[in-house]
């Protein structure tokens, strides 16, 4: 089992009531530091890296409005290759969360306090709006952002590129791509062209949580283990 299939597995069982779910750090070293790109969201500050269950010093974590890239060359992903060819990533995630604000429509979000301060910008909610609607949602945008995080040249093939969505208030973790089998030469990149490539895998869509999944007991970020036997399963 590969980092983040453990991390997700681990996720899962940890919500599922397993008091000794949870990752060992040393057994994935050669994956660390992993490079994370998330929403700005305050909500989700007490959620990474704890749901990941990953030390501080092996996370390096990447905020934008959306988590959202627009191309294989825009400053995020310049970000995100910097992290890996500077700070020494290993894999990189980008992580997508329920009820995102970024996708409501701005044009109800922004007057108010706007014009407060002497300012109408509807005409430019209005444009980003039109922007948003291609995306349609958080987990398409996902998809789209680890598209063009994929396809970018400043990226190495051999760093793998994973998709998730995160549960703001349970802390659960879904695959939306996995990026261990996406195969690089799915990829194809033209900078002529704007549009990312459409061959990486999707995973279905995640169950929601159920009642019981409401608190996320158990799951540090990397400590010590009690023994269960074979490893994680």
């Amino acid at each position: 089992m590969r980092l983040f299939e453990a991390i997700v597995d681990a996720n899962h069982r940890a919500l599922a009531g397993d008091s000794r779910a949870g990752i060992r750090p040393a057994e994935f070293a050669d994956a660390l530091p992993v490079v994370v790109l998330t929403c700005f969201d305050p909500r989700l500050h007490p959620l990474m890296p704890e749901v990941l269950g990953v030390a501080e010093s092996d996370f390096i974590w990447i905020t934008n409005a959306g988590n959202i890239i627009t191309s294989p060359l825009s400053s995020t992903v310049r970000s995100l290759a910097l992290a890996c060819a500077v700070h020494g990533g290993k894999e990189i995630a980008v992580i997508g969360h329920n009820d995102c604000r970024f996708f409501h429509p701005l044009q109800h979000l922004l007057p108010d306090p706007l014009q407060f301060f002497g300012l109408n910008v509807e005409g430019a909610a209005a444009k980003l709006n039109e922007f948003l609607s291609q995306l349609v949602d958080e987990r398409k945008n996902v998809v789209q952002a680890v598209k063009f995080a994929r396809a970018s040249p400043l990226i190495s093939k051999s760093i793998p590129v994973h998709g998730l969505m995160a549960h703001t208030e349970t802390g659960q973790l879904d695959w939306v791509i996995n990026g261990y089998q996406a195969a690089p030469l799915d990829f194809s990149f033209d900078l002529k062209e704007t549009q990312p490539p459409s061959t990486i895998p999707e995973a279905p869509a995640p169950r929601p949580a159920s009642p019981k999944e409401k608190s996320f007991p158990g799951f540090k970020i990397g400590g010590d283990l009690p023994p269960i036997g074979g490893g994680l399963s």
